[in-house]
């Protein structure tokens, strides 16, 4: 079954704009046949109806959605309702959503939205780790909104500006819900861009039915956010400036919440022509549509995005078939017009002031009582082109085309795996310079209970080629390979060079670990059960004596607690069994020598064998163990090692022909996570350990890269 992972600040059982949209939408996937897990922080308090305020609360395992879907809770940082306390919240989110998002299954495709902003950061981080697409549903114009709200001034909205372009620029869809913004991305070199327009399920939309009133009254409600980019100024100064004139009863009422509302309080003084309401859901809704003559769609002008924007509102008003005054331009005027009872203020009365120009159309919708009648227009046009599960289904549409279908085209991806041979296993093992840990391998690859020992082959790196009597000495039927050019990748080359054509498959192990008894058979086990290409097993890395058992957080103990089966992440070559034919039949798979001082190079040939189709799994059972050196079992060591894990990653972007400028943004997107995570555990009085800062630390090491500064770990 087809999964999409969809990462958004907004969800169930809040009740906010994009929360209606995606709710509604996932509905729709789920009835196409998606899987779909939601990463998102606890519903915010202020925006959930306190009827389902429990059903929104942090929960480290999933739960189920109304749809069917799997939401996956994260802690939220309740700030101030203020466009910094906003940000700070959401970075902070985002910061968490990656883990989170690692933690859940393999989606076959991600999906991130605004516009909470750091969210597609996230997203595009999750997307990249997990290989796999990413989406961005664009529901505003950012940046351009951003710039003309402000946000751009200085190094950190510049940096934000480019961060969101080349996050737009990489995706492999951005979604609009305007045709005008699709347009303006398409000029910007965005290559793939779909428009699925907000829109409204018409099934939750009651039809509302006149209210008689007399002439010389009107009553015209406003329902959504009050913030910047609504121009409720306006609106509260035209109603002033008609209750001042005296000649028409006309009464405002603002529903909601928003950045600006206090401020709007004190413009509106104590005019008792204007009210104030809480946010509302539900049945309260229709109360307030119901109270209304006309309701309030508004949109500053000054804006040149806004001519590209559509306030979702509009979708569920056209639904209800009230009266509309709308002080709008662009696509939402000509998306208002389509219904027939709805007075567009965009560009009438061009040279006069906005707040003259409500004004008077107030006056003389008052006068005239037949003037705000109840039309089905606008809903006949709603169920045509905006009704969200008709949405869905081209969402589901655009999503299915993203997802790779049919075989791999390597045809060993395929292959139907029979059990392994144990007369055609090999183990291969490169050395440099560590006989005694050798010998403690060797020992205990004789000590395996297993039908049969396995071939073994030893490729000594040190131009002396100082194993060759020990190897001799404790395996004589091994198969010694001297290379004595320097490089890990190198080494496992010449490894490979010398498997047999026909070895049914190979075990790569490291010079300085110790196989349990059980160790190898547990990998054919796994592999003959599973047919995969690749079974990987743990490492478990052992401090040294007189080390704080504390120093694990410090990330010297990996993660190895999976259990046995299906693996989403790359194989490394410390403990792996591979199916040969992917190195002995043509293409035959190397291991890349530019990584011969770096490391990273099984990461990277993994990589590859897995975009060709290769299946990994994994094997709780087949453990083998390691001895940190005392000189790397510090912090300081660990944090260098982030930093070149960050040289690696800028080195494998560069290989599959990033420039220098987008590794650069990756490497600043890492940087603003990393930070933001780390900021998070300070805040909570948390320690801050080698997991928490790695982001930021490879962010770091793969600006070092860009600028020529990285240094090679293995060098000699």
């Amino acid at each position: 079954m087809r999964r999409v992972q969809l990462l958004t600040h907004s969800y169930w059982p809040e009740s906010t704009p994009p929360q209606r949209r995606w709710q509604r939408l996932t509905a729709s996937l789920v009835d196409e046949g998606w899987e779909v897990d939601v990463v998102t922080p606890a519903a915010d308090p202020r925006q959930t109806p306190a009827a389902h305020q429990d059903q929104g609360r942090m929960s480290l395992r999933a739960v189920a959605g109304p749809a069917g879907e799997r939401i996956l809770r994260l802690p939220r940082l309740l700030l101030r309702d203020s466009r910094m306390g906003r940000f700070a919240s959401d970075a902070a989110a985002a910061a968490l959503m990656v883990p989170r998002a690692l933690g859940a299954r393999r989606p076959d495709v991600v999906v991130a939205t605004v516009p909470a902003l750091p969210v597609i950061c996230a997203g595009w981080m999750a997307a990249r780790l997990r290989r796999v697409p990413l989406v961005v549903d664009m529901r505003d114009a950012w940046p351009d909104l951003a710039r003309e709200a402000g946000v751009r001034a200085g190094p950190a909205g510049r940096l934000m500006e480019s961060v969101v372009t080349g996050v737009q620029r990489d995706a492999a869809l951005v979604v609009t819900v305007t045709s005008g913004f699709a347009d303006r991305l398409a000029a910007r070199g965005v290559q793939r861009v779909a428009t699925i327009s907000n829109g409204v399920d018409l099934a939750g939309v009651p039809e509302l039915t006149h209210r008689p009133r007399e002439a010389g009254t009107l009553r015209v409600a406003y329902l959504g956010n009050h913030g910047e980019s609504q121009a409720l100024d306006a609106a509260i100064d035209a109603v002033r400036t008609v209750h001042r004139a005296g000649e028409v009863d006309v009464v405002l009422r603002l529903i909601g919440s928003g950045t600006q509302k206090e401020r709007l309080r004190d413009r509106a003084g104590d005019c008792p022509a204007i009210e104030f309401h809480d946010p509302c859901h539900g049945e309260q809704v229709w109360e307030h549509y119901r109270w209304a003559d006309s309701a309030l769609v508004s949109l500053r002008t000054d804006w040149a995005s806004f001519a590209w924007t559509v306030p979702s509102k509009t979708f569920e008003l056209l639904g209800l078939g009230k009266h509309i005054t709308a002080a709008v331009t662009g696509e939402a005027a000509e998306t208002l017009r389509q219904a027939e009872n709805v007075r567009v203020l965009d560009d009438a009365g061009e040279g006069r002031a906005p707040v003259d120009r409500l004004a008077e159309a107030l006056t003389s919708l008052a006068r005239d009582p037949d003037s705000t009648p109840i039309s089905r227009s606008g809903r006949r046009w709603v169920a045509e082109h905006a009704d969200l599960p008709a949405l869905g289904r081209r969402y589901s549409a655009l999503l299915e085309e993203l997802v790779p279908h049919g075989s791999s085209t390597d045809p060993r991806a395929n292959a139907a795996r029979s059990p392994v041979d144990w007369d055609r296993l090999w183990v291969c093992v490169c050395t440099y310079r560590r006989d005694d840990l050798l010998v403690e391998l060797l020992e205990s690859l004789r000590a395996q209970r297993a039908p049969q020992l396995p071939r073994l082959l030893v490729v000594d790196n040190d131009p002396d080629g100082g194993s060759a009597d020990t190897v001799r000495r404790l395996w004589p039927e091994a198969r010694w390979v001297h290379q004595p050019r320097p490089g890990i990748a190198a080494a496992r080359n010449a490894g490979l060079d010398a498997l047999p054509e026909d070895a049914d498959a190979v075990v790569f192990v490291d010079d300085d670990e110790r196989a349990a008894p059980d160790w190898l058979a547990a990998l054919v086990r796994t592999a003959d059960a599973s047919g995969a290409d690749t079974v990987s097993g743990p490492v478990r890395s052992l401090l040294p004596p007189g080390i704080p058992a504390d120093l694990a957080d410090e990330g010297f103990i990996r993660r190895i607690d999976f259990p046995t089966g299906p693996w989403a992440f790359r194989p490394a070559t410390n403990n792996v069994l591979v199916r040969a034919d992917w190195f002995t039949q043509e293409p035959a798979f190397r291991f890349d020598e530019d990584f011969n001082f770096s490391g990273g190079e099984d990461s990277e040939l993994f990589g590859r064998l897995q975009a060709a189709g290769a299946q990994s799994w994994w094997c709780a059972e087949a453990e083998v163990s390691e001895d940190v050196p005392a000189e790397r079992a510090t912090p300081e060591w660990m944090r260098a090692r982030g930093v070149r894990s960050g040289h690696v990653r800028a080195k494998k972007a560069a290989k599959v022909g990033h420039g220098s400028a987008r590794i650069a943004g990756e490497a600043m997107t890492r940087i603003a996570l990393g930070a933001g995570r780390v900021a998070l555990r300070r805040l909570q009085r948390r320690r801050v350990g080698y997991q928490d800062s790695l982001w930021l630390r490879e962010g770091v090491g793969m600006l070092q890269t860009v600028t020529g500064r990285a240094r090679e770990e293995y060098a000699r």
